[in-house]
């Protein structure tokens, strides 16, 4: 963990314990347990609500408070989750709070509050509600996940209105979530600068059929470029396929730090299986980022012993080390360096550039291509899995890109191996489901 991703990390834990100590030290005394959690469990979904919009700002500073946007992304769905709990909790509490430590009914007291919060929660649950069903389609759930923009302007109307019967806004406490109101609005309206604006604009120039895909290269169009990326990063690339314009992420299969970038787009749904036949040379296309660190090393100061394990699109990381590396043949000591790339796949045709590496395995005496193919030698399972780990050196690096079930069950029988320590690195690419790409390192 970076000390970056710890300062970050802790600046909003400090705030969270800011609210506890506000509601202990305010509202407790004043008013009672009860009416002390009622706000409590308020306030904390209002906050949240505040983080996950500050965590979908899709800039560098994201990164550099908490570390590669795949993580960040996973915190913004889990608080998602939390939100939902918080909110539920509050609804339950506030009208017994009302009752039992204040002797009144919220009927009996009716003010514009109440209205606003149902309003604002309807909205927000219901986009959470389908931010969390994968079933969702991924057009649809891209449009009303932005209400909760909405629903968070309408709840801080429910705050400032509603609060105030409860406790001072003009207290610590208050100032606080006054802090967490402008950090939340700030985030909207840097969101809806950056849609305005639009992404970095790059042409198509150039379509390639892979194996069950097609790899896109884009150079930028006009005087605006992203930075320069590491092999390994992702963008988010923003295109129309069949009158669908949507925007996804895709790890760039280009060399480290060209200016002309590929991604590779395989069938993972209706519009992803549009543009692979529908985007063509000069379309117009914007592109985001690049964002990640996932970025196996073959340069200086890389883990001398190395294995990675690909499956499906997974292979894509890998591909973009490769070819950087092949421009810069030096960059790995053949002597010393030693790299296993072993891709799971159902047989050869099912590898996106598959003649591509045979060459790099080829041509670089530091790197082992080992295939996995179910169609010839069996699934790669446990079994194997664990043969493998055997066969590695003390200090070897695991790198994991690919379905999750394939690289949950690496990284679990990595975890179960005693001994040696190993470095594991996982990422996954399932941005709305289970856990999300994240660096993760056992001892």
């Amino acid at each position: 963990m970076s000390w970056k991703l710890h300062w970050g990390t802790l600046a909003f834990v400090c705030a969270y314990a800011g609210l506890v100590a506000g509601v202990l030290l305010l509202v407790v005394p004043a008013l009672g347990w009860l009416s002390g959690l009622a706000i409590l469990a308020g306030t904390t979904a209002y906050a949240m609500m505040a983080t996950n919009l500050f965590l979908a700002i899709r800039r560098p500073i994201l990164e550099k408070l908490f570390g590669p946007l795949d993580r960040v992304y996973n915190a913004h769905r889990r608080i998602g989750t939390i939100i939902l709990g918080a909110i539920g909790l509050h609804l339950v509490l506030i009208p017994i709070a009302s009752a039992v430590d204040r002797g009144e009914s919220l009927l009996d007291t009716l003010t514009v509050a109440i209205p606003l919060g149902v309003l604002g929660t309807l909205v927000l649950v219901g986009s959470i509600v389908l931010a969390l069903n994968t079933k969702v389609p991924y057009d649809r759930w891209q449009k009303v996940h932005m209400a909760t923009g909405f629903a968070f302007l309408v709840l801080t109307a429910h705050m400032v209105s509603g609060a105030s019967q409860w406790f001072s806004l003009v207290s610590p406490l208050g100032g606080l979530l006054g802090c967490f109101a402008l950090l939340g609005a700030g985030s909207l309206l840097v969101r809806v600068a950056d849609k305005a604006r639009g992404a970095v604009p790059h042409v198509v120039v150039e379509t390639l059929q892979r194996e069950r895909g097609v790899e896109v290269a884009m150079r930028p169009e006009g005087s605006r470029r992203i930075p320069p990326h590491r092999p390994g990063q992702f963008v988010f690339l923003t295109a129309t396929a069949d009158g669908a314009r949507e925007t996804h992420p895709f790890t760039l299969t280009s060399a480290g730090g060209e200016e002309r970038v590929s991604v590779l787009i395989r069938s993972s749904g209706d519009w992803t299986g549009h543009v692979q036949t529908g985007l063509a040379v000069g379309d117009r296309v914007r592109v985001e980022g690049p964002f990640g660190s996932f970025t196996p090393p073959v340069g200086a100061g890389a883990p001398q012993h190395q294995v990675w394990v690909a499956g499906g699109a997974g292979i894509t990381p890998f591909l973009s080390v490769l070819r950087t590396a092949e421009r810069a043949p030096d960059v790995a000591e053949p002597s010393r360096r030693q790299v296993e790339l072993l891709i799971a796949a159902r047989d050869a045709s099912d590898v996106p550039c598959w003649e591509e590496l045979s060459t790099f395995a080829r041509n670089m005496p530091w790197l082992t291509l080992t295939p996995a193919f179910s169609a010839v030698s069996g699934r790669l399972d446990g079994d194997a899995v664990d043969r493998l780990i055997k066969s590695k050196p003390r200090g070897t690096a695991w790198y994991l890109c690919g379905p999750a079930g394939l690289t949950a069950m690496v990284q679990r029988r990595l975890g179960q191996e005693s001994g040696a320590q190993r470095q594991v690195y996982r990422e996954l690419y399932e941005w709305r489901a289970g856990e999300m790409n994240a660096p993760v390192k056992h001892p």
